[in-house]
């Protein structure tokens, strides 16, 4: 059921972009003289790991606590795999409509206010919500989750307009694939291993914090370099 249901997704995606117009923007009729990719390679190698930079807390953060979370309810807490389960769906519908509100409210207050929120408030909360998720009763858990998910929403809801303002338009799509699907794949990807790993050789069920904490640290450096583009015509 839930291929099938996935088929229906793409489908309704397809139906969707076909009907999308284009649109242009100064400078996007600009071809690069090479493929896009090999122009971004060679112009925007920069701004590229500064978007895989900017995307660890994105990547790590939502692969420990919305992809690894039920295992570790389950293995770590021994909560049953029904109410790990249930407290994850929840969080996920709320996560649902924490994105695109957070991505409107950035229109109005700038898109570093809120990533910057978000970075910090994982680097000074990540131990003591991690510490709710360690508890085995079902309240307890749901809160600690639920913090993350305000935190991450806030992060993905800005994100994606961040990115696509930083880079220049001729090569835009390339460079921005490229940065963030690296970063996703590489930490976000291997995010559940890292974590099994750290406590297992440290013997802290809360481990996995600190892990999130120095995600958010890589991010939160990125984030205070970067320029604030809210305001700005995009290029």
């Amino acid at each position: 059921m839930p291929f099938l249901l996935g088929l229906a997704v793409g489908f309704l995606g397809l139906y969707i972009r076909r009907r999308l117009s284009e649109v242009q923007v100064p400078g996007g009729n600009a071809q690069p003289d090479t493929s896009p990719v090999v122009e971004a390679f060679r112009t925007e190698w920069r701004a590229m790991l500064r978007a895989a930079g900017f995307n660890v807390l994105n990547a790590v953060g939502f692969y420990m606590i919305f992809v690894y979370v039920a295992t570790y309810l389950r293995q770590i807490v021994h909560m049953k795999a029904a109410q790990a389960l249930d407290i994850n769906t929840i969080n996920m519908v709320m996560l649902l409509v924490l994105i695109p509100a957070a991505g409107a409210l950035s229109d109005r207050v700038g898109r570093k206010p809120l990533l910057m929120v978000s970075a910090l408030g994982t680097l000074l909360f990540a131990w003591p919500l991690f510490w709710l998720l360690h508890h085995p009763h079902f309240t307890v858990v749901l809160v600690g989750q639920m913090g993350f998910a305000v935190l991450i929403g806030l992060f993905a809801g800005a994100g994606p307009a961040t990115m696509v303002e930083v880079f220049p338009a001729r090569v835009r799509c390339s460079a921005l694939a490229v940065g963030y699907n690296l970063c996703l794949g590489v930490l976000g990807g291997t995010t559940p291993m890292v974590v099994t790993y750290l406590i297992a050789r440290s013997h802290d069920d809360l481990s996995p914090a600190f892990y999130l904490m120095a995600a958010a640290a890589l991010s939160l450096a990125v984030i205070l370099n970067l320029r604030e583009t809210a305001t700005v015509p995009l290029e």
